[in-house]
């Protein structure tokens, strides 16, 4: 989600609050809150992080709810080029669904979705499958228990390749595919037969979750690294940073690793060749292991030659040089921030690991 930006004048602070209406002594009582005072959305987290009578500072209280203890201030703007911010945006992993999860349609599935339906002509639909119980940490990990259970072993988008049928019919991440010309459709496997042996044209039904379900998180986007120095700081120059499209536990391995494309078209390339052949892929890629890993240091760092303050954070690792990652913009840092984290606090209690053969 885009991270909601700050009222710089003020205005509903001076609002003036309406009197309070009398209630009748016999009225009856709402079960459901339909009655209550609508909820007035502040910036970033819920009310209490940056209320005007918190004791912590706005940047200290944010960190201290994502579970990285208070900021040092004084370590972290020692070079004057640092300003710590708490304006990252992080999808939150405590999200409430407002429909009932336990609450399903007539054909099965849970309440609040969109069914529709797209004609396919080409070849190549340009989708990958996974099912629900694979996706219910990365793209499902704000759905609830009963949400995953109830979708069983359907096939749920977890992929899709930029340009392609798919993308172009609008079939979205996280999606469910129900039927291919009226041929159901039970599972991932079903899918992947079904797909390549219908004539084309084929008609496919889609189960799109509603966002009141569901927030589909993608742990993945374009950002600027630096992984070959020992330092912990970010880059002195901006020249210093290499553009990489990074992914958390993409397609092709597990969450505990970070892969490094040059670009989101070979990060599809890799994707697609993982899907259809064994060999070694055509496409370079770094990987790196977080395992037993901490988030050091979050911030923003200014460039003499750029507009606008970079966003920022620095991966300790136990084996293995530091990882600097960072974005023009919240919005672009936030996926990737959101999948190391999510990660790393769900593997915190774990002992520790070995280094993998192939530690970068």
């Amino acid at each position: 989600p885009q991270a909601q930006v700050a009222n710089p004048f003020d205005i509903f602070a001076t609002a003036v609050a309406p009197a309070a209406q009398p209630v009748a002594q016999n009225a009856p009582v709402d079960p459901f809150g339909f009655g209550a005072a609508p909820h007035t959305p502040t910036q970033g987290s819920p009310v209490s992080a940056h209320s005007p009578t918190s004791s912590l500072p706005e940047d200290d209280d944010f960190w201290a709810q994502m579970g990285f203890g208070q900021i040092d201030h004084a370590a972290n703007v020692s070079t004057g080029s640092i300003t710590p911010t708490s304006d990252l945006s992080v999808s939150d992993t405590s999200f409430e669904p407002e429909v009932n999860p336990h609450s399903l349609d007539e054909r099965g599935l849970p309440l609040g979705g969109e069914y529709y339906k797209i004609r396919v002509t080409t070849p190549l639909l340009g989708a990958i499958f996974s099912s629900a119980g694979e996706v219910r940490n990365t793209l499902y990990k704000t759905a609830s228990f009963q949400f995953v259970e109830s979708l069983k072993n359907r096939p749920v988008v977890s992929f899709r390749i930029d340009g392609s049928a798919a993308e172009t019919s609008g079939v979205g991440i996280g999606d469910v595919l129900l039927n291919v010309n009226n041929i159901c459709i039970p599972d991932t496997d079903t899918a992947v037969k079904v797909l390549s042996e219908t004539p084309r044209p084929m008609t496919l039904e889609f189960y799109a979750p509603g966002d009141r379900q569901v927030h589909i998180c993608k742990t993945e986007g374009q950002c600027m690294v630096k992984y070959d120095a020992r330092e912990s700081m970010h880059p002195r120059t901006s020249r210093e940073w290499k553009p990489k499209y990074v992914v958390i536990g993409d397609l092709l391995g597990k969450p505990n690793v970070i892969y490094m494309y040059r670009s989101k078209a070979e990060y599809d390339i890799a994707v697609r060749e993982a899907q259809t052949s064994p060999r070694t892929l055509s496409v370079k890629v770094k990987q790196f292991d977080i395992t037993g890993a901490r988030i050091l240091k979050r911030g923003q760092v200014r460039y003499p030659n750029q507009c606008s303050p970079w966003y920022y954070f620095v991966i300790v690792r136990e084996f293995g040089l530091p990882i600097k990652i960072s974005a023009e913009s919240e919005e672009e840092l936030a996926p990737v921030y959101d999948g190391i984290a999510g990660y790393l606090a769900k593997s915190k209690k774990r002992g520790p690991s070995t280094p993998p053969k192939w530690m970068q």
